[in-house]
């Protein structure tokens, strides 16, 4: 396996040649079982039990090739989440289940809107492990101005601000911020920010600043990074940024293509 390299494959026959556990971290952003053709891909499926076959088989091989310490990310939403988390709690263990992550992907407008029910807001990502030995770095969120104003309102000496606290004082400039918990409300999908100079136009593509902060709180510098339905290169792009290795995978021309196109390199 050659790395920093997307492989236009089959995913499941790519990953049936890996070794083992020599992965970190891998995000999958898969088909949803939404009953949508793109031009680029078809999330129509002619049962549900053939689309979890489908994930089955590609959860188990991503497992396999997971190191020990890695972590794993499904992202999906409502049309099969109550499937596959029992599907990822059979080969992953219950026990290493971390968390259901909600992303408040920030539009209710558009063609979704028309729906006779509560209009469809969020996407939930899976988080597990593979063992209690991983690797996670906490993320924060800087303070907001108006916070910052109302709680770190005293100066010292020095013009240095802080808060007092029981036990002293919690300076400004030596507090990390806001801790992210599992609802994330402050990053917008692009049918929010639909004229994002981000936005490369591949369906269902996900911002950037997402996928940042799984790469940052799941891998460190130096780490391997997989997607294995790589798409427009999102993860690849954050992990490149964020001084990691990678390796994408994806079964469309075109989404190799924009991957090649959007990194500046040839594969």
């Amino acid at each position: 396996m050659k790395l920093n390299t997307v492989y236009l494959a089959e995913n499941l026959e790519f990953m049936r040649k890996l070794e083992s556990e020599i992965i970190d971290l891998i995000y999958i952003d898969p088909p949803f079982y939404s009953g949508v053709d793109y031009k680029e891909f078809s999330d129509l499926w002619n049962s549900l039990t053939e689309y979890l076959d489908f994930m089955k088989l590609r959860i188990k091989e991503m497992h396999r090739v997971l190191k020990k310490t890695g972590s794993f990310y499904l992202h999906c939403d409502a049309s099969a989440i109550f499937d596959l988390k029992p599907l990822c709690d059979e080969i992953f263990g219950r026990n290493n289940f971390r968390k259901e992550i909600i992303w408040n992907v920030g539009s209710v407008s558009g063609f979704k809107s028309q729906v006779k029910s509560w209009v469809r807001q969020h996407d939930t990502i899976l988080y597990y492990t593979k063992s209690e030995n991983f690797t996670f770095n906490k993320q924060y969120l800087p303070y907001r101005e108006d916070y910052i104003k109302t709680m770190f309102r005293y100066k010292d000496e020095d013009g240095r601000l802080y808060r007092k606290r029981r036990r002293g004082k919690q300076y400004l400039d030596e507090s990390p911020g806001t801790l992210v918990g599992d609802v994330w409300n402050d990053i917008f999908s692009y049918q929010t920010i639909t004229r994002s100079k981000e936005y490369h136009g591949y369906p269902t593509e996900k911002p950037e600043k997402l996928l940042k902060r799984i790469v940052l709180a799941s891998s460190n510098e130096g780490d391997i990074v997989a997607d294995f339905f790589c798409g427009s290169g999102t993860t690849i792009s954050a992990a490149e940024r964020l001084n990691r290795k990678w390796i994408g995978v994806d079964n469309n021309p075109k989404a190799v293509e924009l991957c090649k196109k959007r990194l500046g390199v040839n594969f």
